[in-house]
């Protein structure tokens, strides 16, 4: 025994200094970086690019606090990166803390009331928690899924369930909860049994009785058990607190909606939303549902829009329902309804884009096909035609000003559109029967016939009654119609790339962030109509120009700009723009730019305006560039439907350090003129000094494949 104590003692003497070193050398570290994210800090505002150097530089040396009550010690990059758009970068940033967290054992953070060790597991688990929390509401559910196995491989007990912590995405506090609840939702949704089995365990170990119940409900709805189904959340209803009984009257609203009683489905719609939490976008998939099987297509496809709305705003960012995929299929499978076949198949496309592979998509997609063959079979009527501009009552007279009337409208046909035009002249024309374009007007009174012609022959006819009288003498833009425009932004920075044979760049986000300011604070756009997308892929595009699509209306105005690498194929004489997944070996990665024009062309606006800084950015046009023909006045400018761009290069490459920027920038930031065109934009303010400083050109023209047909886009000052 004696031996034993000396030995004991011995080796106390020897580990508590080794313990008490690595705390030291832990802390040393620590506090060095902590000074470096301290100068990240006070840049995070005013200075993002610096920031995020700042921040990169402090990770490399040590893992930062990440429940610290001090801002300045936290590893905020996830956030900054998160909150400017660039959810995939947030998502780097978070997988390089995990694999440096890998490599430990223990992590000087804050614990109690002080800083120590503490495992390295524990900040793994918050790390995963705020990465999942984002990724179910903005990015990809399979991230989420991912992690939150992580979480439970790591072991979740009833205290870390419920405690906070700082989140490092939104500043706010969350717990684990609220974040599995959630996750156990979207998988219903998602039809996803086996990882609402695999989040049991977890509600039953930390005592979550409701959600628990909620689960097994779920099981036997997806397994199509209905009976037992209701008769466990008829129980959870009487037996469980607030979350369950709202869980539980939504299940039994949906139930009911499967079985197709509408009427009861309804009574627990209205018991659900007499709880102040379930708002009518929560319960909107349920009523979509019944009016779907009311065939009651119009009401479902007002459900499904509804459903899709932003749920609220939270820190200047919009929450949505999750579900997409689900409320896009509801949609299209009402369109396919109406026989609107076209619309069906954009939002089942749509639905793929969400959910790749969601079965009542692809399955919605393959019956479009042979409905289509059967009603040009049978197809003996022209298509429904709807003149939703000039706007008249009917029976009236429209009366117009000016030399030219744009005409705008819907031809309606099952076997789909082949060709509508007005006076003989053709008109611009979507897949889904959407068309446009303007005519000359003779003086006096006189009549415009509008034809259209569906894809199996058959034509119908719409008549205009149209007055002219002479343009009235202004300079100030005059309202086309009463409707308030708004105007939107879609601003997209590709910088960092998957494929190390395409080299990152350094300033696309800083440039668009510099745009993003002088657009908000120099012109009439709202902060919650700028859309800044950083380091996109291909996917995550077109999901965005999917939720434009949605939002913006005929009267509304839309800037799209990107910034990042673009190519030209010689051999396919094609321009296209790499996104950040681009490989750049594999042609069939890029995104072409015929493809950028298709989907521009779908989104209604009034007048969209391009801007691009990228190499070969000139190979949009492929139509007719600057002319001598610019409308007279700033309000022909205006009524007309346009869809122009302002390039940084004709078919050339472009510096990564952005002359042309500098100069946009510039004269947005400089202009005084109430009103400013994007053609006198370039003219006076881009062409010439870019030309001056650089070898490129940069170029203004009209967009003829998206469905330019006169006008300008005109920026208007915030007075």
């Amino acid at each position: 025994m004696k031996h034993f104590c000396v030995w004991f003692i011995v080796w106390c003497a020897t580990i508590v200094p080794t313990l008490a070193q690595e705390e030291a050398a832990a802390k040393a570290n620590f506090e060095k970086a902590a000074a470096i994210r301290s100068v990240a800090y006070k840049n995070y505002k005013k200075n993002q690019a610096l920031a995020e150097k700042s921040y990169i530089e402090a990770n490399e040396i040590y893992p930062g606090d990440q429940d610290g009550t001090l801002m300045d010690r936290r590893d905020l990059l996830p956030q900054l990166r998160f909150e400017r758009g660039d959810l995939r970068g947030a998502n780097q940033a978070a997988q390089t803390v995990l694999d440096r967290l890998g490599k430990m054992t223990q992590v000087y953070g804050f614990k109690g009331l002080s800083h120590r060790l503490v495992p390295s597991e524990e900040i793994k688990m918050q790390v995963l928690l705020y990465r999942a929390d984002a990724n179910m509401t903005y990015g990809d559910f399979g991230v989420a899924r991912a992690d939150i196995e992580k979480m439970i491989a790591i072991g979740i007990d009833e205290k870390n369930y419920k405690k906070l912590h700082w989140g490092f995405w939104t500043g706010m506090p969350g717990s684990i909860a609220p974040v599995l609840q959630n996750a156990q939702y979207i998988a219903f949704l998602y039809e996803d049994v086996q990882f609402i089995k695999k989040l049991q365990p977890v509600f039953e170990k930390t005592g979550d009785k409701d959600v628990f119940a909620t689960g097994e409900i779920y099981d036997l709805v997806l397994g199509k058990n209905y009976d037992k189904a209701l008769t466990l959340a008829e129980d959870l209803e009487k037996s469980g607190g607030t979350l369950g009984r709202i869980n539980s009257r939504v299940i039994m609203a949906w139930i009911y909606a499967l079985k197709n009683d509408p009427a009861r489905s309804e009574e627990y719609v209205l018991k659900a939303k007499k709880n102040i939490f379930v708002g009518d976008s929560y319960v909107s998939r349920v009523r979509a549902v019944n009016a779907l099987n009311q065939k009651e297509f119009d009401k479902a496809i007002g459900y499904a829009a509804d459903a899709m709305k932003p749920a609220y705003r939270s820190n200047g960012r919009d929450i949505l329902q999750p579900g997409r995929f689900f409320y896009y299929t509801l949609r299209a499978q009402a369109y396919t309804g109406l026989k609107q076949y076209e619309n069906a198949r954009a939002d089942f496309e749509k639905a793929l884009l969400y959910s790749e592979g969601y079965e009542p998509a692809v399955s919605g997609l393959a019956n479009l096909e042979s409905l289509l063959v059967k009603e040009r079979q049978a197809d003996k009527q022209g298509p429904q035609i709807t003149i939703t501009e000039p706007a008249s009552a009917r029976g009236l007279k429209v009366v117009a000003a000016g030399n030219d009337l744009t005409i705008r409208g819907i031809a309606n046909d099952p076997s789909g559109i082949k060709e509508v035009k007005a006076n003989g002249e053709s008109m611009y024309v979507q897949p889904n029967g959407t068309f446009w374009g303007s005519i000359k007007l003779a003086e006096g009174n006189s009549k415009i016939t509008v034809s259209a012609t569906d894809a199996a022959g058959n034509s119908s006819d719409a008549v205009i009654e149209v007055e002219k009288k002479a343009l009235a003498q202004a300079t100030d833009i005059l309202p086309v119609v009463k409707t308030e425009s708004k105007n939107y932004a879609l601003i997209i920075a590709a910088q960092n790339y998957n494929d190390s044979n395409i080299p990152s760049l350094e300033n696309p986000i800083a440039d668009a962030i510099k745009l993003k300011l002088v657009l908000r604070s120099g012109y009439n756009f709202a902060d919650d109509h700028i859309t800044t997308l950083f380091n996109p892929t291909v996917a995550d595009l077109k999901k965005q120009f999917a939720e434009l699509n949605d939002a913006i209306q005929p009267e509304d105005n839309l800037i799209i700009f990107y910034a990042g690498h673009g190519i030209w194929a010689d051999k396919e004489k094609k321009g296209y723009w790499l996104l950040t997944d681009a490989l750049r070996n594999d042609l069939n990665t890029w995104l072409p730019n015929k493809l950028v024009l298709d989907m521009i062309a779908t989104i209604p606006a009034r007048h969209t305006l391009l801007i691009t800084d990228a190499c070969f950015s000139g190979s949009v046009f492929k139509s007719r560039g600057l002319g001598n023909d610019a409308a007279p006045t700033l309000r022909d400018m205006d009524e007309k439907i346009s869809r122009v761009a302002i390039t940084s290069g004709n078919d050339t490459e472009v510096p990564d350090q952005s002359v042309f920027m500098k100069y946009l920038v510039k004269a947005l930031s400089e202009n005084k003129e109430k009103y400013l065109t994007a053609q006198k934009l370039f003219i006076n303010q881009i062409i010439e000094p870019v030309m001056t400083e650089t070898k490129t050109e940069p170029r203004y023209g009209t967009l003829e494949l998206a469905g330019h047909i006169g006008g300008d886009f005109i920026f208007t000052k915030r007075q």
